[in-house]
Protein backbone atom coordinates (compact mmCIF):
# COMPACT_ATOMS: atom_id res chain seq x y z
CA UNK A 1 0.00 0.00 0.00
CA UNK A 2 1.34 3.56 -0.79
CA UNK A 3 1.79 5.94 1.76
CA UNK A 4 1.59 9.80 1.42
CA UNK A 5 2.80 12.49 3.44
CA UNK A 6 0.69 15.43 3.60
CA UNK A 7 2.00 18.80 4.50
CA UNK A 8 -0.03 22.21 4.88
CA UNK A 9 -0.57 25.35 7.20
CA UNK A 10 -2.57 24.05 10.12
CA UNK A 11 -4.96 27.24 8.85
CA UNK A 12 -6.00 24.35 6.13
CA UNK A 13 -7.17 21.69 8.99
CA UNK A 14 -10.85 20.65 7.30
CA UNK A 15 -9.03 20.48 4.29
CA UNK A 16 -6.28 18.04 5.18
CA UNK A 17 -8.92 16.22 7.13
CA UNK A 18 -11.24 15.57 3.73
CA UNK A 19 -8.09 14.87 1.33
CA UNK A 20 -7.02 12.07 4.25
CA UNK A 21 -9.85 10.72 4.22
CA UNK A 22 -10.02 10.72 0.37
CA UNK A 23 -6.90 8.92 0.61
CA UNK A 24 -8.52 6.18 2.66
CA UNK A 25 -11.19 5.75 0.36
CA UNK A 26 -8.25 5.17 -2.65
CA UNK A 27 -6.49 2.86 -0.84
CA UNK A 28 -3.61 4.81 0.19
CA UNK A 29 -2.42 5.86 3.82
CA UNK A 30 -2.11 9.49 4.31
CA UNK A 31 0.17 10.71 7.55
CA UNK A 32 0.12 14.39 8.77
CA UNK A 33 1.44 13.61 12.62
CA UNK A 34 -0.12 16.23 15.40
CA UNK A 35 -2.93 16.76 12.97
CA UNK A 36 -5.22 17.23 16.11
CA UNK A 37 -2.78 17.76 18.98
CA UNK A 38 -4.95 20.67 20.26
CA UNK A 39 -1.39 22.39 20.56
CA UNK A 40 -1.89 26.68 20.18
CA UNK A 41 0.78 27.13 17.74
CA UNK A 42 1.12 31.03 19.20
CA UNK A 43 1.74 29.64 23.29
CA UNK A 44 4.69 26.75 21.45
CA UNK A 45 7.73 26.71 23.09
CA UNK A 46 11.38 25.82 20.51
CA UNK A 47 11.39 22.34 21.95
CA UNK A 48 7.56 21.41 21.10
CA UNK A 49 8.48 23.35 18.20
CA UNK A 50 11.25 20.87 17.03
CA UNK A 51 8.99 18.15 17.92
CA UNK A 52 6.03 18.62 15.86
CA UNK A 53 9.35 19.04 12.71
CA UNK A 54 10.82 15.90 13.81
CA UNK A 55 7.21 14.25 14.14
CA UNK A 56 7.04 15.23 10.65
CA UNK A 57 10.34 14.29 9.35
CA UNK A 58 9.63 10.34 10.52
CA UNK A 59 6.31 10.66 8.19
CA UNK A 60 8.02 12.14 4.92
CA UNK A 61 10.68 9.19 5.82
CA UNK A 62 7.79 6.27 6.15
CA UNK A 63 6.05 7.53 3.09
CA UNK A 64 6.48 7.18 -0.94
CA UNK A 65 6.02 10.88 -1.56
CA UNK A 66 5.11 14.20 -0.38
CA UNK A 67 2.13 15.90 -0.91
CA UNK A 68 1.82 20.09 -0.07
CA UNK A 69 -1.62 21.17 0.10
CA UNK A 70 -1.83 24.83 -0.65
CA UNK A 71 -4.89 26.51 -1.64
CA UNK A 72 -4.37 29.59 -3.37
CA UNK A 73 -0.89 28.90 -3.61
CA UNK A 74 0.05 29.37 0.20
CA UNK A 75 3.22 27.69 1.83
CA UNK A 76 4.47 28.42 4.85
CA UNK A 77 7.98 28.43 6.47
CA UNK A 78 7.37 25.00 8.32
CA UNK A 79 5.88 23.67 4.99
CA UNK A 80 8.65 25.35 2.98
CA UNK A 81 11.32 23.36 5.22
CA UNK A 82 9.24 20.07 4.57
CA UNK A 83 9.71 20.58 1.92
CA UNK A 84 13.34 20.85 1.29
CA UNK A 85 13.43 18.04 3.77
CA UNK A 86 11.47 15.70 1.34
CA UNK A 87 13.86 16.97 -1.59
CA UNK A 88 16.65 16.24 0.67
CA UNK A 89 15.81 12.52 1.14
CA UNK A 90 15.14 12.12 -2.84
CA UNK A 91 11.31 11.96 -2.00
CA UNK A 92 9.28 12.86 -4.73
CA UNK A 93 7.25 15.97 -4.21
CA UNK A 94 3.50 17.24 -5.61
CA UNK A 95 1.64 20.31 -4.72
CA UNK A 96 -2.02 20.70 -5.27
CA UNK A 97 -1.57 24.40 -6.68
CA UNK A 98 1.06 26.54 -8.28
CA UNK A 99 2.36 29.44 -5.89
CA UNK A 100 2.98 32.88 -6.69
CA UNK A 101 6.66 31.93 -6.18
CA UNK A 102 9.01 30.81 -9.23
CA UNK A 103 11.44 29.37 -6.51
CA UNK A 104 8.79 27.43 -5.11
CA UNK A 105 7.18 26.33 -8.69
CA UNK A 106 10.18 24.75 -9.60
CA UNK A 107 10.38 22.64 -6.74
CA UNK A 108 7.76 19.59 -7.14
CA UNK A 109 7.77 16.74 -9.45
CA UNK A 110 4.18 17.96 -10.64
CA UNK A 111 1.06 19.73 -9.29
CA UNK A 112 -2.11 17.14 -8.58
CA UNK A 113 -5.34 19.31 -7.69
CA UNK A 114 -7.13 18.14 -4.74
CA UNK A 115 -9.98 16.69 -6.84
CA UNK A 116 -7.52 14.56 -8.87
CA UNK A 117 -5.81 12.87 -6.03
CA UNK A 118 -6.20 9.05 -7.88
CA UNK A 119 -3.31 10.04 -9.81
CA UNK A 120 -0.90 9.32 -7.44
CA UNK A 121 -2.35 5.50 -7.45
CA UNK A 122 -0.30 5.56 -10.88
CA UNK A 123 3.14 7.06 -9.13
Amino acid sequence: MKTICLSSSLRFKDVIRGTTRRFGEIGITALFPNLDSGLDKEKLDMKTMKRLCQDHFQAIDNSDALYVINPDGYIGTLVTVEIGYALGKGKPVYFSETTNALDLNSLPDGIIPLNSIERFLSI
